[in-house]
């Protein structure tokens, strides 16, 4: 499932009716889990079970109102385990043996508790599927817990009167943010928030771990109590981090760390008590940063908070992951994969934002490069000396421009460098260039003499948006002239 999607899911959950709204989220986790059903459940206190609601992987209701025993229902293995998950139970004889099991067809499932406000169980959320399921993981026992503790007002909304409705707390402004989040920042500030109003933790942050750098950078914070913070913009050693001791102790919350850490200089340093943290991690597994709670003074309930700080965990890492694939689709998009070279929808936007910089004693200048006689390299020794050329050229290009100049293919044979420089140095630019585009370039036991036409235009000649296209056109008065002689 990809980031957007799931982010505008999880958003409308809180628009609707309780039927609705929870037929929504379980069709939601089918997606999360790749599960066939999902239903809520609740118990009756006499021993019996009833599905409350249930919805079909493609949105569609499915059965409810049944009801048996807990003791012949799979959610008794979820009531009495505290969470119960499996790929494939054909050779469990017990779970064979549940009349729901050929009713319905079961062969994966996942199930979790639901809990009242008091911290009684008092139903179930589970998934279940028709075919094996090879892939479940505790990832999906947190995805599936974070979840369940959305689900549980809405299912004991199910039979309240419409006045008496509870409403998470806080949910409806983070769906409304998660929706309307265009980035990460976007995205985990009201996450922040929402997990300091839910806590009550003086200190909420999310952290990106560098390992290869051995440090650990505090990105986004938010801090509601004078006299402790944990500081946005912090980069501290990753070796002397409660979060990493979390992490390898596999201790996600604790009350006490003096007691607990009596070493961590940073604890000290902090002044932390009570510290909750989740790590994000990407699909692969991969580290990539911590989702974080602390106070200086105590707090009893921090293991409470521990799935919905997952679920905000998985809500992070999937917009880290889309984020990741945009740039990477934006970096292909702007090079070109032949030459290395930059692309052509690169040149517009540096070009204006070098126009906006350039400085009264500077110019931006753009050279304009097209081969002579490229077609016929292609014709008689085949593009792929042809494709050799251009990739030399492409060097050449960037061997004679700077680091931070711009050097692109527009398509072809064609090319471009730019650059904002000293007025007094532009010159030397033009003749890099054309320095760099006279050269033989050996090939198959014979060699391509490579020529090109150079135009060059500055600000100084023309306004800014036009320098490419009176580049362009001197580049045809020099290819002209050479013809012509």
């Amino acid at each position: 499932m990809t980031a957007a999607p799931a982010l505008q899911e999880i958003a409308s959950l809180v628009e609707g009716e309780p039927r609705v709204v929870l037929r929504r989220l379980l069709t939601l986790l089918c997606e999360q889990l790749g599960m066939d059903t999902a239903f809520a459940s609740v118990l009756d206190g006499a021993g019996n079970r009833t599905v409350r609601l249930s919805a079909h992987a493609d949105g569609t209701a499915g059965p409810d109102a049944i009801t048996e025993p807990l003791a012949d229902a799979w959610c008794g293995r979820v009531v009495e385990t505290g969470g119960f998950m499996i790929g494939d139970a054909r050779d469990d004889a017990a779970l064979q043996a549940l009349p729901s099991t050929s009713a319905f067809g079961i062969v994966s499932f996942a199930g979790v508790p639901l809990f009242d406000e008091s911290g009684t169980v008092f139903g179930t959320l589970c998934a279940l599927g028709r075919e094996p399921h090879t892939s479940l993981n505790v990832r999906d026992h947190h995805v599936l817990s974070g979840l369940a503790a959305v689900a549980a007002p809405l299912v004991r909304a199910l039979d309240a009167p419409p006045k008496a409705r509870p409403t998470p707390t806080g949910l409806a402004a983070v769906a409304d943010a998660v929706e309307k989040a265009g980035d990460l920042e976007g995205l985990s500030r009201p996450l922040l928030d929402a997990l300091g109003d839910l806590t009550g933790l003086a200190s909420t942050y999310l952290t990106v771990v560098h390992e290869d750098d051995g440090v650990q950078e505090i990105r986004y914070a938010r801090n509601t109590r004078d006299g402790f913070a944990v500081d946005e913009g912090l980069v501290v050693p990753w070796e002397d981090t409660l979060c990493k001791r979390s992490l390898e102790e596999q201790r996600p919350y604790v009350t006490d760390v003096a007691s607990a850490w009596p070493d961590s200089a940073a604890g000290r340093e902090l002044g932390i008590r009570v510290y909750v943290s989740v790590p994000v991690t990407m699909p692969d597994g991969a580290l990539w940063g911590t989702l974080c709670a602390a106070d200086s003074v105590s707090a009893d309930d921090a293991e409470a908070h521990l799935p919905t700080m997952r679920l905000f965990a998985r809500l992070i890492a999937s917009e880290v992951q889309r984020e990741a694939a945009v740039s990477r689709a934006r970096d292909e998009a702007d090079t070109d994969s032949l030459t290395g070279c930059a692309t052509r929808r690169v040149v517009d936007p540096w070009l204006a934002a070098q126009v906006a910089l350039v400085a009264p004693a500077e110019v931006v200048v753009v050279a304009y490069v097209d081969l002579d006689s490229f077609k016929a390299t292609n014709d008689t020794l085949g593009h792929a000396a042809g494709d050799a050329v251009l990739v030399e050229v492409g060097r050449r290009l960037r061997a004679a421009a700077r680091p931070h100049d711009l050097v692109a293919r527009l398509g072809g044979d064609e090319f471009l460098v730019a650059a904002r420089l000293p007025r007094s140095v532009a010159v030397q630019l033009i003749h890099r260039v054309q320095g760099a585009l006279t050269f033989s370039l050996p090939w198959a036991g014979t060699s391509v003499d490579v020529r090109a036409s150079v135009g060059a235009a500055t600000t100084d000649e023309c306004e800014g948006s036009a320098l490419a296209a009176v580049a362009d056109a001197a580049m045809y008065l020099v290819k002209h002239s050479a013809r012509a002689s």
